[in-house]
């Protein structure tokens, strides 16, 4: 028995030594993977951070000899003077009031030299920060930058910096001197000039803009499926009396409207009883889109919430082709990205199904209306009172396989919604 046990043991530790000789100079041999078992995540479009997304929609030049210029995004100079101010830094944010400084607004934007940066709805100090650099302690959040003015006081040669609310003005120290703004303002001595109309710049003659036909793609229904739904493989899909189309996994929906090449994807949300960060849901409404679907092509952040209120906050993305905003008829949603949140959380997601292929593009010119005639065309528009905002846009008109972009006036109203001027 004795002997048994010896022959056992040292069978066993010839065994071990093997074993371990084999883990040691053995080189693995994985089988081949079933593809049907993994879930492809394609990303469709390009990817893009949230400072990219943030940018003016005008910047103005005043040569203080009551003569302007406005630069819009995309135009080399409007990318050089966003490059000197995004180096620079703006501190001592402090209210200013009005009435005791005695600023007369009028007089600077006609007689002194000056840069005018003119955010369009508004953007909140909190989000501001991740374009330029602001230091120190920063206004309420509820607080959104439309403009900020540099310029040249003539009288001490002194650059004052003011970040202009809808209720509050805010003064800052740039380190900024007299030379840095003459300099930007002098990228305006070529440019065609405008002038000011009820806080509108128009040109003094008509300006020539490119007009664009690019050739479009859709983006393939399994590939919104691949990037929506963590397994697309346990969706479902069933038609509506309207034509549209329902995919889901019995949690997420995904309606698809193939008469207008639209998406609306929906992730029900509990609601919660805590407040929003802005400068999060934004970081997070983009990482989303960069992951589900992507960008194709420039977009601004057009709509950002202005508090941190309890429950969903609503974020539009609005595409820009060349320097000017794509802006289609009522009810045409093409060029537009709509993200709801709650806390990080993506609840609801609307974008169109159609890409713009920028291997396929004829340019040519055309001209828009200036001076005494864009005027007139402002002054007749039937609800005049309710307009913000006068800009050139590209309509979108699709014709089979191509997207025509032809250059227009468009007018913003209050509620945020565009016309195009005819």
């Amino acid at each position: 028995m004795e002997r048994f046990k010896s022959w056992l043991l040292v069978a066993l530790v010839l065994g071990s030594l093997l074993q371990s000789y084999m883990l040691v100079f053995s080189s693995p041999r994985p089988g081949p993977a079933i593809p049907t078992e993994y879930v492809q995540t394609d990303v469709i479009g390009t990817q893009m951070t949230a400072e990219e997304l943030l940018f003016p929609e005008q910047i103005v030049l005043h040569s203080g000899k009551q003569t302007h210029t406005v630069l819009y995004p995309n135009h080399l100079h409007f990318k050089e003077i966003m490059k000197t101010l995004k180096g620079r830094t703006f501190d001592n944010i402090r209210r200013n009031a009005p009435i005791l400084s005695g600023i007369d607004w009028e007089e600077i934007r006609n007689k002194q030299t000056g840069v005018e940066v003119r955010f369009r709805g508004g953007i909140p100090f909190s989000i501001l920060r991740t374009v330029f650099q602001l230091k120190g302690d920063l206004p309420l959040e509820t607080e959104a930058v439309t403009r900020i003015w540099i310029y040249v006081n003539r009288e001490v040669e002194d650059v004052r910096t003011f970040f202009q609310t809808e209720y509050s003005t805010y003064e800052a120290r740039a380190d900024l001197n007299s030379k840095n703004v003459e300099q930007m303002v002098g990228f305006g001595e070529l440019q065609a000039s405008y002038h000011y109309k009820d806080d509108f710049y128009l040109p003094d003659q008509p300006i020539e803009v490119p007009k664009y036909r690019i050739g479009v793609n859709t983006i393939p229904i399994d590939q919104l499926q691949k990037t929506l739904f963590v397994d697309p493989r346990n969706t479902r899909n069933f038609s509506k009396q309207d034509g549209s189309e329902i995919y889901t996994d019995g949690k997420r929906g995904l309606q698809i409207r193939p008469d207008q090449l639209w998406m609306n994807y929906s992730d029900p949300v509990p609601a919660v009883d805590s407040r929003n960060d802005i400068r999060e849901n934004l970081n997070a409404a983009v990482q989303f889109i960069n992951q589900h679907g992507g960008w194709n092509g420039s977009f601004m952040a057009r709509s950002i919430p202005q508090s941190q209120v309890i429950g969903r906050q609503l974020f539009t993305f609005r595409q820009y082709y060349d320097s000017f905003p794509i802006i289609g008829d009522r009810g045409e949603n093409f060029g537009l990205i709509r993200i709801v949140l709650q806390n990080r959380v993506i609840a609801n997601y609307e974008r169109s199904l159609l890409m713009l292929d920028s291997a396929q593009v004829e340019r040519s010119l055309q001209k828009l209306e200036g001076g005494k005639a864009l005027d007139e065309l402002v002054n007749g528009y039937p609800r005049r009172s309710l307009v913000v905002s006068v800009t050139p846009a590209y309509q979108p008109v699709l014709r089979d396989k191509v997207m025509d972009l032809n250059p227009v006036w468009a007018v913003e109203l209050r509620d945020g919604t565009y016309d195009i001027l005819k």
